[in-house]
């Protein structure tokens, strides 16, 4: 008896008509109910093709010997083999979809007015600096050692035409206090006086892992550590080679939002991605 159901072959008397595979009750057909079975189904289209090879097939499992079934072992073991290679195809396609999807989520925001020291029309110091020079910042100092480009529409089709994703290292000290409010104000970049947003540590994150294990830096990785050494993750025009880093520093125990104290500025060239990182903090003055 076959199945309706999973169309597994078991014996109907054994098994009171219960299929042992899905639990199914199956009704044993007379011939003449198969028959008028298959017309309904087929309509006078039916040439009782299928009922004797159905009928055959029905014979032919009740009392199948072993030889087929050592037969039928490598085109099973093939089909595996199949399923393994769909399986590694598979893989490879939702990667190549996942970078698609990460790229989706950068943004190359543009930087308000009011919102950065470089462009306020009030009276704050704009202080400049060298790649590499370690310089006062807050309850601490502040290290900008590189930019690196980290990839292009090519590589991340989600970034909007003409756009580059880069990262800029910063290495930093404190007194490690949490008193001292020693938060990092999200720093930004100016390319031929537009200036844009760095993205936020929880974006840039997956972009710092994939494309070269650098780790992302956020506004409070100074607030009770002593040190950090990181990244901040950056969207500008594709063709850009030199960029100037911004970062406002603040007294932090104004309460009513921080009082700013001064703008400084790194100017930097965007090195190619097989550039290796440099280490963190030095002398260097």
């Amino acid at each position: 008896m076959r199945c309706y159901n999973c169309h597994k072959n078991f014996d109907y008397e054994k098994y009171y008509g219960i299929c042992p595979k899905c639990g199914c009750f199956n009704q044993q057909e007379t011939r003449e109910e198969r028959h008028e079975d298959l017309h309904d189904r087929f309509g006078d289209s039916y040439d009782h093709k299928e009922e004797r090879h159905q009928g055959a097939s029905d014979s032919r499992m009740a009392g199948v010997s072993e030889e087929p079934r050592r037969t039928a072992g490598p085109a099973g073991r093939k089909r595996t083999g199949s399923r393994g290679k769909g399986l590694l195809i598979f893989s490879v396609i939702i990667f190549a979809a996942g970078i698609a999807v990460l790229g989706s989520g950068i943004r190359a925001g543009l930087l308000a007015a009011a919102g950065s020291a470089a462009q306020s029309d009030e009276t704050v110091p704009l202080i400049a600096h060298e790649a590499g020079e370690r310089f006062d910042f807050q309850q601490g100092s502040l290290q900008v050692l590189e930019a690196v480009k980290l990839a292009d529409r090519e590589t991340l089709p989600g970034l909007e035409e003409g756009m580059q994703l880069i990262a800029v290292h910063v290495a930093g000290e404190s007194d490690g206090e949490y008193e001292d409010y020693n938060r990092i104000r999200e720093p930004y970049l100016e390319t031929d006086g537009i200036f844009r947003y760095s993205i936020s540590a929880h974006e840039f994150e997956p972009y710092g892992q994939i494309l070269g294990a650098r780790p992302a830096l956020d506004g409070w990785e100074l607030t009770g550590e002593s040190s950090c050494d990181g990244w901040y993750g950056f969207v500008t025009e594709a063709d850009a080679q030199e960029i100037r880093i911004w970062f406002d520093e603040y007294d932090w125990s104004d309460w009513d939002g921080g009082k700013l104290l001064a703008a400084h500025c790194v100017d930097l060239q965007i090195e190619g991605p097989e550039t290796e990182a440099e280490g963190g903090l030095t002398d260097a003055e």
